[in-house]
């Protein structure tokens, strides 16, 4: 069973960093966008590409570790490493909550805003690449094509998916209309009151 949970998160967390990573890269300039409309970094194209650049490299690194025999030490690295680009992650998506400050999360193509769905997300990957850190020894590899590698493929592109759009499924925008009153009038009324 820790073979099962350990595979999961594993998987779970590198498929999502190495989809952040895809989402990144097919729109670059989102990420700069929204750490600019957070006014928290100075410096936010930088601040971008290191950030995409860290991710893209330790799902690399993650899955290298996972495909090569003796990439244990490697794989706890990359562990280490993505639970706290994760739990950064949640740390400054609380602080732009926290301040009130608005803009897009800067987190894939869809210019979602930093809502709690996006910090819940992040803290709920970092726990999870804690949970694969502490069961770093029974992870499922990926040499060995059974029927466990294949639940443990499945149910981390499982997780993955609904993890990456639970922010957008959880969003609910205001409409244009929302705080108007609305003003409905009956057959044979007029603008000054009822007709006579």
């Amino acid at each position: 069973m820790s073979g099962l949970l350990a595979g999961v998160a594993t998987y779970t967390v590198l498929l999502t960093l190495l989809v952040s990573t895809a989402e990144h890269l097919s729109r670059p300039a989102a990420l700069a966008r929204a750490l600019a409309a957070h006014r928290v970094l100075p410096a936010p194209v930088a601040v971008a590409v290191v950030a995409i650049a860290g991710e893209g490299l330790l799902a690399g690194a993650g899955i290298v570790a996972l495909l090569h025999p003796a990439g244990e030490r490697l794989l706890v690295a990359v562990l280490v490493g993505s639970g706290a680009l994760l739990a950064l992650y949640a740390g400054y998506g609380l602080y732009v909550r926290a301040t009130g400050r608005a803009g897009p999360c800067g987190c894939s193509r869809v210019d979602l805003p930093m809502t709690g769905w996006v910090v819940a997300r992040a803290a709920i990957l970092a726990g999870l690449a804690v949970l694969a850190l502490s069961l770093s020894g029974a992870i499922v590899a990926p040499e060995r094509a059974d029927a466990a590698l294949a639940v443990v493929l499945l149910a981390s592109a499982t997780f993955t998916t609904l993890l990456w759009h639970l922010p957008a499924a959880m969003y609910e925008p205001a409409t244009a209309t929302a705080g108007r009153p609305t003003t409905r009038r009956s057959i044979g009324t007029t603008e000054g009151g009822i007709a006579g």
